[in-house]
């Protein structure tokens, strides 16, 4: 995901154009932002609706499910904000460019995060039987 940042400062703090090709042009970097995070989204689902249902244990499968939706929902709406927040400030600082490169740094840090996660194991599932199914 944070690889889908970088694009947007192409052309970060230019004018807005008046129509054409170079409106095209300018939009094009944040549709390439949000394709790239639509794919990550997509790669990173699976995982995250198994990882509920290995947390579950087998049990309460849905209201867990149902659980990680609310706090992933309050986290994006306190996140879009901040982001919102964020791009406002730099650019009336007259930076408009620096959300960009601290949202990639974010994202990259996530992934050492996860990946130095992998590498300590602490990131294999190892299932446990389920014995008996809840009524």
């Amino acid at each position: 995901m944070g690889a889908a940042f970088p694009p947007p400062l192409l052309t970060a703090g230019s004018p807005p154009s008046a129509g054409g090709w170079s409106a095209a042009l300018a939009v094009t970097p944040l549709l390439l932002c949000a394709g790239l995070l639509a794919v990550a989204t997509s790669v990173l689902h699976p995982f995250e609706m198994d990882t509920v249902v290995f947390l579950a244990g087998g049990r309460w499968v849905a209201t867990r499910y149902g659980r990680c939706s609310t706090v992933c929902g309050i986290g994006i709406t306190v996140g879009n904000l901040a982001i919102g927040a964020l791009l406002d400030t730099t650019r009336d600082m007259g930076r408009p460019a620096l959300p960009w490169p601290v949202l990639a740094l974010l994202g990259g840090g996530c992934a050492t995060a996860l990946a130095a996660l992998s590498r300590t194991g602490r990131l294999t599932a190892r299932p446990q039987p389920v014995t008996s199914v809840p009524a």
